[in-house]
């Protein structure tokens, strides 16, 4: 099932309140991936406890807990449908993510009374695992089938999912269907939108679906009613991500022009695409993020990742002399920023090159040269474009080894005397008379959270490697999308946590980017902490400057 494969990938801290090592209530729990995570994981647990061929199914969550020790337990109660009686399970289940460890370590069901609600046969939402998809992929494919028009239709949205056990399994659910630019065939049947344009000149129809499993049977699946009212063409209603006004609208806040008509009805697909992406990852963002129509929303996945590195950073590059960091001991502030303390520079922009790397390196020695000589000085970049030898310039690079090879070349000059080109240049123009800025070695910083936020307030603004899958459409507030979109070990971009804080329940890291102001929160970007997003806490390194 999909939604045990999700738990071995999910977070497994929570910041909830309590005492350390207490118990957690999560509310509303059935909303809560995780909970819901570990509730499969316990029934399928349960499941193969049981001797009869019969399963529980029809699971609802009465109560759920966390409880953080090494790793974290969750303590669920659950009832469930078994035949035609009602069953109350406690089950806690461990996790322990750093080992893939998922277990069921407790379990208790007794009888309940069935009321008329929970006997067999009720409706109930569903998650989308793996039947629930080939159900609704099987309902877009016979809609297409029976549809009239020459061109594939794709749900832009699903909602209502729902599944009724009866003689098999049936599941009713709305499409959103919007015709596509590509014709009805076979090569067609896996695209989605990213392959096959939304046209936004074609038909759209919202639909009710019915689909039948009966696994015995052959066929296993039947689409048993389907009804559907034409809707208005794609943006037609004004409130479409897709429509044309936003386009224009785009166009002018980002001072866009493109040279062809031709160009343009490219860039206006691209952006269509962009923002389906983007309502995506709005639809199950967990944090206060918008995501939406930012300066690169009219970029190719290829042309955005030009400004990443294009290999995801090696985890286990580590230089011998890198030495782990002292971590401080005793109560660290609640919050702390240090472009309060005039330890960051102005927010800088790389531009279409995938230098990164050496804009995360030369910030924190800005920081840290600011800290410990109280001077505030902008670093080159270029300098470490064109000659760190062991990085590949604007084809990627790492701050562990752009550490090493500061210190080879003896320093490095301020950007006024090496300014930045943003590609790379065939000469190193280093002057070891011009050295601003010297290093003396490199330290790696721990994983725990709460560990780098004390390094950061005691000792200054820390080199990171992210995952860059959200930060496209990112507009502002706290990003905390699911790891299926940010895989944490991937990372492909090089950035810096200047700071830290808490809005409202939410704590959250303040990250300098290097695409200019206009992105995001004037050019920073505001992520989740204390769930290892999109792997912010696993490459987290700094400089030594005496």
């Amino acid at each position: 099932m999909k939604l045990l494969v999700l738990f071995g990938l999910l977070p497994v801290v929570f910041c909830a309140g309590g005492l350390m090592g207490g118990k957690s209530n999560i509310p509303n729990p059935e909303k809560n991936v995780e909970i819901m995570a570990a509730t499969n994981f316990a029934l399928e647990k349960l499941n193969g406890l049981l001797d009869s061929d019969a399963k529980m199914t029809n699971v609802k969550i009465v109560s759920a807990q966390t409880q953080v020790v090494s790793g974290v337990n969750y303590f669920l109660t659950i009832r469930v449908q078994y035949g035609a009686d009602v069953k109350e399970c406690n089950v806690v289940v461990y996790v322990q993510s750093w080992t893939n460890t998922n277990k069921m370590t407790s379990q208790n069901c007794i009888d309940l009374k069935a009321s008329k609600r929970s006997l067999l046969g009720g409706i109930v939402p569903v998650d989308m695992d793996a039947d629930t998809k080939k159900a609704i992929s099987f309902g877009i494919e016979n809609f297409n089938q029976r549809s009239n028009s020459m061109f594939r239709s794709q749900p832009l949205k699903i909602s209502n999912v729902s599944k009724q056990l009866v003689a098999g399994n049936l599941y009713r659910f709305d499409a959103d269907m919007q015709e596509t630019q590509c014709r009805k065939s076979q090569d067609n049947i896996n695209k989605g939108f990213a392959d096959c344009p939304p046209n936004v000149k074609g038909l759209r129809n919202v639909c009710k679906f019915t689909v039948l499993q009966q696994a015995w049977k052959t066929p296993e699946w039947t689409l048993t009613d389907f009804k559907c009212n034409q809707g208005g063409l794609l943006g037609g209603d004004g409130h479409d991500l897709c429509h044309l006004d936003h386009f224009t609208k785009f166009k002018t806040d980002f001072n866009k022009n493109y040279e062809t008509t031709q160009e343009e009805k490219k860039r206006f697909k691209v952006f269509c695409d962009n923002m389906e992406i983007a309502r995506r990852i709005q639809d199950v963002e967990k944090g206060t993020a918008k995501y939406g129509p930012t300066i690169f929303a009219d970029m190719t996945a290829e042309e955005f990742g030009l400004r990443l590195n294009p290999k995801p950073w090696n985890l286990n590059i580590r230089p011998d002399n890198m030495l782990d960091a002292d971590i401080p001991q005793g109560q660290m502030p609640t919050s702390f920023d240090w472009r309060d303390h005039g330890a960051v520079t102005a927010v800088k922009n790389q531009g279409s090159c995938g230098s990164c790397w050496a804009f995360s390196t030369t910030g924190n020695i800005e920081g840290q040269w600011a800290i410990k000589k109280k001077t505030l000085l902008s670093l080159s970049e270029q300098e470490l474009v064109d000659c760190d030898k062991v990085d590949q310039g604007c084809n990627g690079g790492l701050p562990s080894q752009a550490y090493e090879a500061i210190m080879k070349l003896g320093g490095l000059e301020t950007e006024k005397e090496y300014g930045y080109k943003g590609y790379n240049e065939k000469t190193c123009f280093f002057n070891k008379t011009e050295v601003a800025a010297k290093i003396s070695g490199s330290v790696k910083i721990s994983q725990n959270e709460d560990e780098i936020a004390a390094w950061l307030a005691k000792n200054g603004p820390i080199s990171i490697g992210i995952n860059a899958f959200a930060m496209q459409f990112y507009m502002g507030g706290i990003s905390h999308p699911w790891k299926i979109f940010c895989n944490p070990t991937k990372l492909d971009h090089g950035v810096l946590i200047v700071g830290y804080g808490v809005e409202g329940s939410e704590p959250y890291w303040i990250i300098k980017n290097s695409w200019g102001p206009n992105w995001g929160e004037k050019g920073y970007y505001r992520v989740y902490r204390g769930a290892g997003v999109c792997g912010l806490n696993t490459m987290c390194t700094s400089a030594v400057v005496n």
